[in-house]
Order: C-alpha cells, then structure tokens, then sequence
C-alpha cells in the first residue's frame, strides 16, 4: 500500500511526458487525489491500540550492505504524511491555470509529491536518503524556472546549497554511524542504542537543523519562499519544512537519546534563538510573504523546543512531560502545515490579482472580499492559537510538556508568541481593515474553485482544534 502510494506520482509524471501537454493538469491532480485516497485508507484502518509499525513493507535490497527496501508507518509519521498528502491536490488545483510550460510544471510537482511521501515512510537510511534528496531537486527548478523576480535564480541556488550541504553532512554521518553498527535500518538502530562521536552526532544534526532550517542556518528560507510560485510556496512552508522535524523525531530522538541528553539544553537555546528571532524579523518585515516566511521560522521552531526537551529528564513529574511535547511536536506540524500552507495561498491570490503583496499596499479589503478576509482571519487566528484551532492545542501541549522540564526556556519563548500576535494583528490591520484603497474596489472575491482549496483547510483547523483527540490518538503510544 504505501510502495503504491509512493510510486503513484512517479507513474503520473512519466504519464504527463507521454501524452498531450494540455493533460498535464488533469493527470497531476487525478494521482494526487489517489494518493490522498490511499493515505486516507491507511488512517482509517490504522490501530491506535496497537504498538509498533503498521502497514509496513520490507525486503533485501542489497543484502551485503545491510540494505533493505522497509516503509512503515507509526504515530511519528502519520499525520505529517496525511498533510502531505492532503496538500497535494489543493496544490494541483491551485496551480490550474498555470500555463507556462505546464508539462515541466506538473511532472516536478509530481516527482517532489513522491520525494515527500518517501521521506515520510522509509526506514532503511539508504532508501530514505535518496527520498530526502528528491525531495529537494524539484523545488530547485520550480524556483528557478517558473518563480516572480530575477532573486529567483539566487535563491534557488543558495537553497539548493544549503540543503545539499546539509545532506553531505548527514550522509557522512551516517556512513560512519554504518561503519560502527553494520546496519542503516532506523528501527534497528534505535532498539540497538549507538553511542557514537559527537561529530558523527553533529554532522547528522546538521543535515536536519539546515532544513528545519534552525538559526544561524535559515538565511535561504525567505528569499526562497519569496520567490516561490504561491502553490509550491504552500509546499515548502507547509510541508518541506516539516521534513527537518520528522527527522529529529525519527532519527535524533530514538537513535541517539544520549547525545541528545547532552545537548538538550543547547538544542533548546537555538530554538530559542530561533523563536524569538523570527519573530523579531517578521515584525520588520512589510513585504507579506516575507513576514509568513519568518512567522513559519518561528512557528517550526517551537517543534524544535519541545524536541529538546525529549531529552530532559523528567522523573518524579505529577504529568508525563515526554508524551505531552511529542504529541504537541507532532500535532504542530500538522496545525502549521495547515494555517501556514493556506496564508501563502490567499497572498499568491492577492498578487495575483494586483500584482501587489505589501502590507501597506492594501486597507479595507474585508469590504470588498469578505469571504477572503474570513479566510485569511480564521487561517491567522490559527496561527496564533486561538483556543478552539488548531494552533492552540498543539502549542498548548508543546508548551505543557517543556515547561515541566524547562520552565525557564518556556517562559521566555512566550515572549514569542506576544511578538506573534503583534505581527499577525498588525497585518490583518493594516490588510483588511480601515478606508478600503479606491484601486481595490473592484478585486474579485473567492472564486468556487478557490473556495474548494481552502475549505478543507478550514475543516482540519477546527476539528484538530475543537476535538485534538481525534489525531492525537495516531500518536498516543509513541515511547
């Protein structure tokens, strides 16, 4: 089941370079919606009372080197792959009118859909590592080719460096880590317990925090979401970023818990770091893709932060503070995938429609497209965690379970989330409310396909937010 959802983008690309380029379009979406259908499936037969992996699919590959085709999926990966997977086709659909060289178009979003799936389920290293690099190849030329501006070209380069060196990190990293343990087999590796270097520790740290991306290491993020087309924007904030992540959960987390006991404390002063810094960024910021850009740096880092404390202890606690940050990362990914994934949208919609996306270029546009700036507000609301989104039980839950082991930390990275409402409230300000400008009075609301796009979105933010429950059981029995 999943080889089949994992291969169903790569037989529609070779599908769209075979037939008339006006299919492109329709063949995209059709095995973005099968993905969706499978991964769907997957979730609804999927056992939240039973421990270890389910689905899973495993066979020697290269036998001499302890390499095996093995996917599974558990409660790390099953609601970051359902964001994938719901992405998807709301990407397809939001890049339908697309008309410039669309064959070259869809072929690179439906080969980055099976970089991501893959991440998101292999279990063997080797497999995994040539998902994690596939997923990078597509954006490069996304950027690159089909981006607004002439920073596109340098922005996908600095992007495509940043990650690739990062790679070459963790590639390294874990030939060495092979070299010890005679295995690349992520669940071997974590019932074996390594204890290894700290440059064979580091180095694979390196390969997670460039794409998270983690401070000093994010200065390739805004330039490139910036000059994203909107719809592969959506990808990159909405899931890309999410890659870096699951890493630390896969990977860090089960596989070095020593090392990352050690240096639990200095994981969590970065994101920190980052947490803050991003917001202080964004509150510079008046171009609106760069200020989304640096709140999705300081949301992503909040997963971060409660990755750290995984690694505090936390004996004699009256509440499980270990179970309550998983859940809370794990929930986080999907809450910001979700809210972050829709803004950048509805600001590719603006720009589109007035070729304009600065703050101060607009006002009053709640009463010309309410039905926009409904959107936009639930969307920003969930970003700052308002109760009853989706926003707010995940940070709820990050926040509940670092306290327990680092009140300190915590504490300051509230100061986070004040700078959060300060930027977001501002932007919907100066936006949506006041004297509507006169060369807006005749902007177009959302259209039913837009609407289509966004309304799932909207479903997810609620229901994840009024009964978290729901998707926390996916989780529940994560160690």
């Amino acid at each position: 089941m999943i080889t089949a959802l994992t291969l169903t983008p790569m037989a529609a690309a070779m599908l769209i370079l075979a037939l008339p380029e006006r299919r492109a379009r329709s063949v995209a979406l059709a095995s973005a919606l099968v993905s969706l259908a499978l991964v769907v499936w997957m979730l609804v037969q999927f056992d939240t009372t039973a421990e270890g992996l389910q689905f899973s699919e495993k066979a020697a590959w290269i036998p001499t080197l302890g390499i095996d085709y093995f996917v599974g999926l558990d409660g790390t990966n099953a609601l970051v792959l359902l964001l994938s997977a719901l992405l998807a086709p709301l990407v397809v659909l939001a890049s339908w009118q697309h008309t410039d060289r669309p064959r070259t178009y869809f072929v690179l979003l439906s080969l980055l859909f099976t970089g991501l799936f893959g991440t998101f389920t292999a279990l063997n290293f080797f497999h995994w590592f040539l998902y994690w690099e596939l997923a990078l190849v597509p954006p490069f030329f996304l950027i690159k080719l089909f981006g607004k501006g002439e920073e596109r070209h340098s922005a996908a380069l600095n992007f495509f460096l940043f990650t690739v060196l990062g790679s070459v990190a963790m590639l390294l990293g874990f030939l060495f880590l092979y070299r010890q343990t005679g295995t690349f087999d992520f669940i071997e590796l974590a019932e074996k317990g390594v204890n290894v270097s700290p440059l064979i520790f580091c180095a694979i740290l390196a390969g997670l925090w460039v794409k998270v991306p983690l401070a000093p290491l994010h200065i390739w993020q805004a330039p490139a979401y910036a000059a994203a087309p909107p719809p592969v924007a959506m990808l990159l904030t909405g899931v890309m970023s999410k890659m870096g992540v699951y890493g630390f959960l896969r990977i860090i987390v089960p596989i070095f818990p020593e090392q990352l006991k050690q240096h639990a404390g200095t994981l969590m002063a970065f994101a920190l770091v980052t947490i803050l810094w991003g917001a202080f960024l964004a509150l510079r910021q008046t171009d609106l893709k760069r200020l989304l850009t640096f709140s999705s740096l300081n949301h992503v880092a909040y997963c971060v932060l409660g990755v750290g404390a995984l690694g505090i202890a936390a004996d004699g606690l009256k509440v499980d503070a270990h179970a309550l940050a998983t859940q809370g990362i794990i929930l986080q990914m999907f809450a910001h995938g979700l809210a972050a994934a829709g803004l950048f949208y509805l600001v590719g919609l603006l720009e589109k429609r007035t070729g304009l996306r600065g703050r101060n270029d607009f006002g009053g546009l709640s009463a010309v497209t309410p039905r926009f700036a409904a959107v936009f507000f639930i969307l920003t609301f969930c970003s700052l965690g308002l109760p009853f989104m989706a926003g707010f039980a995940a940070e709820f839950l990050i926040f509940s379970g670092t306290f327990a082991v680092a009140p300190g930390v915590t504490v300051a990275a509230t100061l986070g989330l004040l700078a959060t409402a300060v930027f977001l409230l501002t932007m919907l300000q100066r936006v949506f409310t006041g004297p509507t400008n006169e060369r807006h009075l005749s902007m177009p609301d959302l259209s039913r396909r837009e609407t289509l796009i966004v309304v799932p979105l909207l479903i997810l933010v609620f229901w994840a937010g009024i009964s978290p429950k729901t998707w926390l059981l996916f989780s529940q029995l994560i160690p």
